[in-house]
């Protein structure tokens, strides 16, 4: 396969991957993922949702799919909705150029029997927990050789992940990753950093909990090769999120955000995280029947988006009145990292 034929695989293997809204697994306790209305529960050995027993693909509300697979007790659930990727605003990858510079050969070397390393976990609060890591990987780069821990997060998938000079400074502070075939110890096989990818983490943070690298993993050198940050349309990022308001989709506007967003309005209460300000929306919804944001303008640089727009209410009571906002967001890494709103308030 060339490296063209690579990136257009990978553009498609990340525009599969955004679609994914949750996932779980599932084994004798009943388990709901969140934002799927709904009990998935093994009974007599089969999968069932909502006490119907399901197999392969399965259509759920919304025009969602959940693909299930498993066997002996024990399934995997992935849930699907093809509106996501256009929710997303995904556009591309941005990537450096590509160099054969950065392309050597690698040995794998054996481990330990059975060893498993502490990893911290991409969660909510981040979490650290042993992953299997049967291997290093082995590889020379300008007359240095560096030993790294591969990871194998789940049978058949081994990867790399490593921090360079380049980590937070033109590449994802969190890493990036290195997938590696299935070779024995002794093995010896091509490694292109060419083709160091972004996390899943970045395209679904909420759903995909994935690794930080491992102790040891950093490399004292910028790896100038393989991808950079996945390109948005902040404006769509920037609408979507007010759609998520709209529809009380309150965990879905929280995971568009970053862990510690921060957000201010014009009240002269100061700032405010994320969490709290969602949950004092939440809290105050009640009285509501509907809430639209109807967006007149908008204005997009590098990283930030503003804009104007009106918010129109109907209360339960039969109360109509209206909002006149202009709203600033600042993204990172297509996350929203801070909110300004000027809110005309009716008097």
């Amino acid at each position: 396969m060339t490296y063209e034929q690579w990136r257009e695989a990978r553009l498609a293997e990340i525009t599969d991957k955004v679609k994914v809204v949750a996932k779980g697994t599932v084994s004798d306790r009943p388990v709901e993922l969140p934002g799927v209305p709904g009990r998935w529960r093994v009974v007599g050995g089969a999968l069932t949702f909502n006490d119907t027993e399901v197999d392969g693909v399965t259509e759920l509300a919304d025009g969602r799919t959940a693909l299930t697979g498993g066997a002996d007790g024990f399934y995997g659930v992935v849930v699907k909705d093809d509106k996501a990727l256009a929710q997303s605003g995904l556009q591309g990858i941005d990537t450096y150029s590509y160099d054969p510079a950065w392309v050597f050969e690698g040995e794998f070397r054996a481990a330990q029997q059975d060893r498993y390393v502490e990893v911290e976990h991409l969660t909510a609060p981040r979490t650290t927990r042993p992953v299997n890591a049967p291997v290093d990987l082995a590889v020379t780069i300008d007359g240095e050789e560096h030993v790294l821990t591969v990871l194998e997060t789940m049978p058949g998938q081994r990867l790399v992940v490593f921090t360079d000079e380049t980590s937070g400074a033109g590449t994802p502070g969190i890493g990036r990753w290195l997938v590696l075939p299935q070779h024995e110890p002794g093995t010896r096989f091509t490694v292109d950093f060419n083709q160091a990818t972004l996390s899943h983490h970045h395209l679904v943070p909420a759903v995909f909990t994935c690794p930080l690298s491992p102790p040891g993993n950093h490399l004292p050198i910028r790896v100038e090769a393989g991808e950079r940050a996945l390109m948005y349309d902040l404006k769509a990022r920037a609408t979507t999120y007010l759609r998520h308001l709209e529809n009380r989709e309150w965990t879905e506007a929280r995971a568009m955000c970053s862990a510690d967003a921060t957000v201010w309005h014009n009240d002269g209460k100061g700032d405010s995280g994320i969490g709290e300000n969602i949950a004092g929306m939440r809290a105050q919804i009640e009285p509501i029947e509907s809430m639209r944001y109807d967006i007149t303008r908008q204005f997009e640089q590098p990283g930030e988006v503003l804009q104007q727009h009106v918010v129109n209410v109907a209360t339960k009571d039969g109360g109509l009145f209206r909002v006149d906002a202009a709203v600033y967001f600042r993204f990172e890494d297509g996350l929203i990292t801070r909110i300004e709103e000027y809110a005309s308030l009716p008097g």
